[in-house]
């Protein structure tokens, strides 16, 4: 799948208009200076919605979210196996930490550490 992406961006798919409960991923996230858009989806497949962003994202990494769940994925690997999972009962150290981690993927440095 080619991206339709203009811009190096981390793609974002949301369902259900969730992406105000996941804040702290965004701004972890902006705290790396990477950019990212955020998009709507139909489908409630969050595992799939996330491989779907990375493969839309010229930096190859996606990110797929609902109220409950959200997955950070990278291009080049399997559909079914996303790098992070996050439930929404984590908390926001967690969340923004995976909003740096998937910063960092696309900036090729080593991740930092989170608990979940």
């Amino acid at each position: 799948m080619e991206s339709n992406l203009t811009t190096p961006a981390i793609v974002i798919f949301t369902t259900a208009d969730c992406s105000d409960l996941w804040s702290n991923v965004l701004l972890g996230i902006e705290e790396e200076g990477i950019p990212f858009v955020i998009q709507e989806s139909q489908s409630t497949d969050v595992i799939h919605n996330a491989w779907l962003a990375a493969c839309q994202s010229p930096l190859l990494v996606g990110i797929g979210c609902s109220r409950e769940k959200l997955v950070v994925h990278y291009k080049n690997l399997p559909t079914s196996a996303p790098l992070f999972t996050l439930t929404y009962q984590q908390d926001n150290h967690a969340q923004r930490s995976i909003g740096n981690t998937a910063a960092r993927l696309v900036k090729g440095i080593p991740f930092r550490e989170y608990h979940s």
